[in-house]
């Protein structure tokens, strides 16, 4: 299986809510050689950005997005360890990320999937969590 036809089906593994699939895809992408960092922005995301469109169309609801949210999770769960490895111990960083999910959303799909990206591109993060007091002031 060529690398397009892997970021296809995980393209579509992430728009078909097919949870164990896109775990087990994202697995074979990663034993086919494939980078984290490609996984991520040629097949899951792809995927998240059709999802996103379709619910903004008003062509899924809700429950979609949640399932769609965590097929893209079971494969962070995989790719996660694979992209903290690409960072050197003691190497100075990009900067320091502030990340939380704001008090009162309900899921937090979006800032695990940034949180974890700039965490790879040598972001150092501080992660406050979810359903944080939406009181910073600038």
């Amino acid at each position: 299986m060529t690398n397009t036809e892997i970021f296809n089906k995980l393209t579509n593994a992430i728009v078909t809510q097919d949870i164990a699939g896109c775990a087990k895809l994202t697995q074979e992408a990663l034993d086919a050689g494939i980078s984290p960092l490609d996984i991520i922005t040629k097949g899951l995301s792809p995927g998240m950005k059709i999802i996103g469109d379709k619910f903004e169309a008003a062509e899924i609801f809700l429950p979609q997005i949640m399932m769609s949210g965590k097929a893209m999770s079971s494969a962070m769960e995989i790719l996660t360890p694979e992209l903290e490895k690409t960072r050197v111990e003691g190497e100075e960083g990009t900067g320091l990320a502030i990340t939380f999910v704001a008090e009162g959303d309900i899921h937090d799909i979006g800032h695990r999937l940034v949180t974890t990206m700039l965490g790879a591109n040598g972001f150092d993060i501080l992660d406050l969590g979810v359903d944080v007091l939406n009181a910073v002031s600038y």
